[in-house]
């Protein structure tokens, strides 16, 4: 049996303790990084973008391969080379009597280190289901090691900071101003239901059977949302309530004018939320509270579908 020689070669990290990965698959190839030591004690690693699996050692980079190359050279070639080298010279005895001299000399190469550095990624996340750190490109992923769909958790991130950005008109500077205080509602608005409608976006990849390929809107289009919704067995009003709905309604009708009119309520404003008929053509009003409300209406219909699509099957 040939003697085999066995070292181990431990990859570097960056500077946040991230090693990066490559996706195996000849499909995807995305790269992406994780933190060793946190997680699920397993073998295989799952790719965050197309949920390919296989053993983590399958999802080392060009770059980690070539240096773990570089160390093993170094570690095991090298002493090798180093006492064939002795071996050589020793041969370097003087003959007596001897009209021809023989010396020999052996020039070793150099062994580098093969030195990278990982990629720098968009969004770092901790899965909420197993507490494994990792970094991707773009925003929503899957856990590499429990396959748990982040999208949730990036949602619910942003809500987040829609919260901590209207805590900004609690400063004096702040609330004097009106065009700031009007920006920072509008913005506020706007970024609340962005955020439902990338979460929309993921879902609709996870859940086909659920969620149609049409309107492309979805997830800004509360009445087509709504009967998508019940053919699941609770549709908008089912999951926040009735009045509820309607605020949300309104809600999202507002930050539509303010989006594409400037603010101003137009006729299909009026034909979709009746109320507003007497401020036509005049700027829809917009408080903190609306914003509060639809920040905190958004996150329990999220919760509800969170609930009701992870019972059913999905992540």
């Amino acid at each position: 049996m040939d003697d085999m020689t066995e070292i181990k070669v431990s990859i570097p990290t960056d500077e946040n303790g991230m090693a990066g990965r490559q996706c195996p698959s000849p499909e995807c190839g995305q790269y992406f990084k994780l933190k060793p030591g946190t997680g699920l004690p397993i073998e295989d690693t799952g790719c965050p973008y197309c949920g390919f699996r296989a053993e983590a050692g399958e999802f080392l980079t060009p770059d980690q391969i070539e240096y773990a190359k570089s160390v093993a050279m170094d570690q095991v070639v090298r002493p090798m080379l180093e006492d064939f080298k002795r071996d050589i010279e020793k041969l370097n005895r003087p003959s007596r009597d001897s009209l021809i001299s023989i010396k020999f000399s052996v020039d070793l190469p150099t062994f580098y280190l093969h030195h990278y550095r990982e990629a720098d990624l968009e969004t770092p996340v901790t899965c909420s289901n197993c507490a494994l750190e990792f970094a991707v490109f773009g925003v929503f992923a899957s856990c590499p090691d429990c396959a748990h769909l982040n999208a949730y958790d990036v949602f619910q991130g942003c809500l987040e900071v829609c919260r901590r950005r209207l805590g900004l008109l609690d400063v004096a500077d702040t609330s004097a101003d009106a065009d700031l205080v009007k920006a920072i509602l509008t913005d506020t608005l706007g970024s609340a239901v962005s955020a439902f409608d990338a979460l929309g976006k993921t879902l609709r990849q996870a859940h086909p059977g659920v969620f149609p390929d049409k309107p492309k809107n979805l997830f800004q289009n509360l009445s087509a949302l709504d009967q998508a919704l019940l053919a699941t067995g609770a549709g908008i009003e089912g999951r926040v309530g009735s009045s509820e709905q309607a605020d949300l309604i309104r809600l999202f009708q507002i930050r539509h004018v303010y989006e594409h009119n400037l603010g101003v309520v137009d006729d299909d404003m009026v034909a979709k939320v009746p109320s507003f008929a007497h401020l036509k053509g005049r700027l829809c009003p917009l408080t903190r509270a609306d914003v509060e409300r639809v920040v905190e209406l958004l996150a329990k219909l999220a919760s509800s579908l969170q609930t009701d699509l992870t019972v059913s099957g999905g992540p």
